[in-house]
């Protein structure tokens, strides 16, 4: 084991060695190339970005860690899903199970997967569209990048001036706006094919038109597309390229401002969309193929309606955001090894075989027979998400020694989870009847819904899970400029969280002695978030800063877990006396971290490279931790403390005017910091789903050729391995003493990435035409693993999910 480390540090420490050298040698060519270069078309192209909320501004004036990425980059390269985010920034981790359904992760702040049936489990980054939050924890909509401004990425807490879940961060979507004196617009088609799967299309189109000309203009967007599967599915299910997906997404922005003090912006965004199957695959199978009996897949409906205004008072901007959210989630897996006991043989004498208990001796092995005998796993959770937000803010203008925000917050969230696991034949052919028998039933027969409580017969698992939040902030955010290099700035926020928790589980699953679990709760929070900034202009072209800022994020309600004397009431009543919990709490509360940064902002070489970097210390205390007990029940409180630490940097070298050199990197250190009991972690261990490296480098090339303009790019990202749970042990608390018991059943590492991209377009006038490749040398191929445990016997593997893998693609545009 010590041998097998050693290399895997030495193979690392050599990849970072030659992406150094790699860097400092284009860093070399670039100084030994501009010399030559005139002034004039060699610079980096200023990026503004409104991120601060006060206005735009220039990225290398804000005094924070902010990334902005390129839209028109990102779709000549073929990319546009969420994930591709990643590659244009530091720090930043996505992992996505199936479309709509990403979990972000910023700065390592991560403890572990989400659960989709937990609706507690708040998100750590808050994303924006506009001004409006759309993020669910682990189920953000799939927004197609198209028709946008730019995408900004704001890496640290953003809690005074975005409110609760930004604790690492934000990522804002930023659309583009209807232009009042132009008509224009555009049509592309794409075309790709994809290694081991289907072939992917897609249509986009926008139009802009102004309705009183310099007063009123429309503008339209519409995506229609779908992206080929390429994983085969070898159960009952017997589908080839089993995971494709189809999205329809449409957007209308009007935008009227009848003078110049006034502007009033109103858009409608909506989205449909349909994942057949799951990204998901088993290890003990051929590559890119899994087995289930039944059909997987998602689907997102999402609605929103926003409204924003804008209106000059002469010395302060008032600005107003109402929006109001409709959307619709479904999730369907079919996981058929997890019930694969209820069927087994245990020794009864009766006789094995299809139509009646026991379907199949108890296996000592996969076998694919066994697992299509199984019957159907229909695994569903269905989320209904309303929400209404308000916002106000007025805002200074910046003609002054200090410039100021203050705004007002209200938001009301309903949120309600159905969730249910239909299995046919579950009631007759499960072992219920031979060992349990007889109940109260007509017949005497098992029934899940007369018995169990379930919503229908054959349900092992009904569940609903209704909420109502309510939330209202006040707060602040001022810079006063001390002198003309000295900035100060000081913000807090007031919140005030309310949420009302109903809970029912029925079928066997969800009933101790045939009593289904219930539960009402309410939650309350309310407290300060301060943050701090100081920024210090060396000369026009380099900034220093340094920041302390607090985030937060709201607590919840847990799912109830049974106490008795006996049975499996009786192993929980037991395992939370052995935590030094008489019952599992209701609720549990917000958890914190204060994020302390220092950065830089330089533009060197007559601007023809900017590098940004900073250094940051979190300590992030009361940390919302799952237990998970043996009895099958989990519940959270605040337990625990995690700290990070680490450094970012970004670089863009303009080396020719036609060649451009752009580059990331971050290393980040995220640890327990004590023993986390909850978790299994020990003092120093490192938090799952998060590397410590990660880096990329994109190499542009911009110039005239003929009557048009030659774009070509090729893009490189490395991501170091990742582990899934903090240590590879399991682990008891004994005695009060966080004890190693053992190897973890759940510990896999999912190894390091290496994402290599590349495209050429060619501009000539009101046409474009471009080819690009993506994960070209399928340096991706798994983002996630979940082990199989005690249903390991009926399940091929490990449940892994599985990249696309190398795909090449076409795309035409025509504008007008």
């Amino acid at each position: 084991m010590a041998i097998l480390e050693t290399r895997s540090a030495h193979c690392q420490r050599s990849r970072w060695a030659t992406f150094l050298a790699t860097s400092t040698s284009a860093f070399a060519l670039a100084m030994t190339a501009n010399a030559a270069q005139p002034a004039q078309n060699s610079k980096v192209e200023e990026i503004v970005v409104t991120a601060n909320r006060s206005g735009a501004e220039s990225l290398q004036k804000v005094a924070a860690a902010i990334s902005a990425v390129n839209i028109q980059q990102v779709d000549q390269s073929g990319a546009g899903n969420l994930v591709d985010l990643a590659k244009f920034t530091p720090s930043l981790s996505i992992t996505q199970g199936a479309p709509g359904y990403n979990k972000f992760d910023m700065r390592g702040l991560t403890t572990g997967p989400y659960a989709g049936s937990d609706t507690s489990d708040r998100s750590l980054v808050a994303v924006y569209l506009d001004d409006t939050p759309i993020s669910v924890q682990g189920q953000t909509p799939d927004l197609r990048v198209y028709d946008l401004e730019r995408v900004e990425i704001l890496r640290g807490p953003q809690g005074t001036l975005y409110g609760a879940s930004s604790m690492a961060g934000t990522i804002r979507f930023v659309t583009a706006k209807p232009s009042l004196t132009k008509t224009f617009g555009s049509l592309e088609v794409t075309g790709g094919a994809t290694e081991h799967g289907q072939g992917s299309y897609s249509l986009r189109g926008m139009f802009n038109t102004p309705l009183a000309n310099d007063q009123l203009a429309l503008r339209g967007t519409i995506y229609t597309g779908e992206d080929g599967g390429y994983i085969d599915n070898i159960g009952l299910r017997d589908k080839k390229d089993a995971n494709r997906n189809r999205s329809t997404q449409g957007r209308l922005a009007l935008r009227w401002r009848p003078n110049d003090r006034f502007t009033a912006d109103l858009s409608a965004t909506v989205e449909e969309s349909r994942a057949y199957g799951l990204n998901s695959v088993l290890s003990g199978l051929p590559a890119y193929t899994t087995s289930t009996n039944s059909s997987e897949g998602t689907s997102d409906d999402l609605q929103l309606f926003s409204l924003n205004l804008d209106y000059d008072l002469g010395r302060a901007d008032l600005i107003s955001t109402t929006s109001y959210t409709w959307r619709r989630l479904g999730y369907d897996a079919s996981i058929e090894s997890t019930i694969g006991y209820f069927f087994q043989d245990y020794g009864t004498g009766l006789p094995v075989g299809p139509g009646a208990y026991p379907l199949f001796e108890e296996p000592s092995a996969y076998s694919q027979e066994v697992a299509d005998s199984i019957p159907a796993e229909h695994f569903k959770i269905d989320n209904k998400i309303q929400d209404v937000m308000q916002e106000v803010r007025l805002v200074s203008k910046d003609d002054g020694p200090v410039k100021w925000t203050v705004g007002l917050f209200f938001e009301h969230q309903q949120r309600n989870l159905y969730q249910d696991i239909p299995v046919p034949g579950f009631d007759t052919l499960s072992y219920q009847n031979t060992f349990y028998g007889p109940f109260n039933t007509p017949n005497g027969l098992y029934n899940s819904q007369t018995v169990d409580h379930a919503f229908n017969p054959n349900d092992i698992f009904s569940g609903l899970q209704n909420l109502e939040e309510r939330q209202i902030a006040i707060y602040t955010d001022d810079t006063w400029h001390v002198t003309p290099k000295l900035d100060l700035t000081a913000g807090v926020r007031y919140f005030s969280f309310r949420e009302n928790y109903y809970l029912f589980e029925g079928g066997v699953y969800g009933v101790v002695n045939h009593v289904p679990l219930t539960l009402n709760a309410v939650q309350k929070a309310d407290g300060f978030n301060p943050r701090f900034n100081a920024a210090y202009h060396v000369n026009p072209d380099l900034m220093i800063y340094a920041e302390a800022a607090k985030g937060f994020r709201y607590g919840g309600a847990n799912q109830p877990v049974p106490i008795g004397s006996s049975g499996i009431a009786g192993q929980c009543a037991q395992e939370l006396a052995a935590y030094g919990y008489s019952s599992a709490p209701l609720t549990f509360g917000p958890d914190h971290l204060w994020n302390y940064s220092i950065g830089e902002k330089a533009r060197l070489f007559d601007g023809r490279m900017t590098l940004n970097a900073d250094a940051f210390y979190i300590d992030w205390k009361d940390v919302q931790t799952r237990l998970g007990l043996n009895c099958s029940y989990f519940f959270t409180d605040n337990k625990g403390a995690i700290t990070s630490k680490g450094f970012e940097a970004e670089a863009t070298i303009r080396l020719t005017p036609e060649l451009t050199l752009s580059s990331n990197l971050s290393y980040t250190d995220a640890t327990a910091n004590g023993d986390l009991v909850f978790t299994g972690a020990f003092n120093g261990d490192q938090t799952p789903y998060f590397p410590k490296w990660i880096g990329s480098v994109f190499l542009f090339y911009d110039r005239p050729l003929g009557d048009g303009k030659l774009h070509a790019q090729i893009s490189y990202q490395y991501r170091g391995e990742e582990h899934t749970t903090f240590n590879d042990y399991s682990t008891a608390l004994v005695n009060g003493v966080l004890t190693r018991t053992g190897p973890s059943a759940s510990y896999a590492v999912i190894p390091a990435q290496n994402n290599v991209g590349a495209s050429i377009a060619y501009d000539f006038g009101r046409y474009e035409f471009g080819v690009y490749g993506t994960n070209l040398t399928d340096g991706v191929k798994i983002t996630d693993i979940v082990r199989a445990t005690y249903y390991a016997p009926y399940q091929a593997g490990n449940l892994e999910t599985a990249a696309r893998p190398r795909s090449f693609g076409v795309r035409i545009k025509a504008s007008f």
